[in-house]
């Protein structure tokens, strides 16, 4: 937490653990993989499309949080459609 923010951020939804808050206090910025699940966020049709169906993005601290999106949209998935997974093998 940065001294912008007077008490820890809730998470209310799949797409804040993917957005970079902590450079960018309004989440404007996509968070992007370490390189081990490899993937990429765009917009599109006004939806927030990742590239992965499985994909790690972070909650408070930077502790990793898996998710499985299901509904396909164009050439990737809604991220709407994210649901909490155990670490893919």
């Amino acid at each position: 937490m940065d001294g912008s923010r007077r008490r820890p951020r809730k998470y209310t939804g799949v797409l804040q653990y993917f957005h970079n808050f902590e450079h960018d206090p309004k989440g404007r910025n996509h968070c992007h993989s370490d390189g081990n699940h490899p993937y990429s966020i765009w917009h599109e049709n006004g939806k927030h499309i990742i590239s992965a169906r499985i994909a790690c993005g972070h909650g408070r601290g930077g502790k990793p949080q898996w998710f499985r999106f299901t509904r396909r949209e164009g050439k990737g998935w809604d991220m709407a459609s994210g649901m909490r997974t155990s670490i893919p093998t």
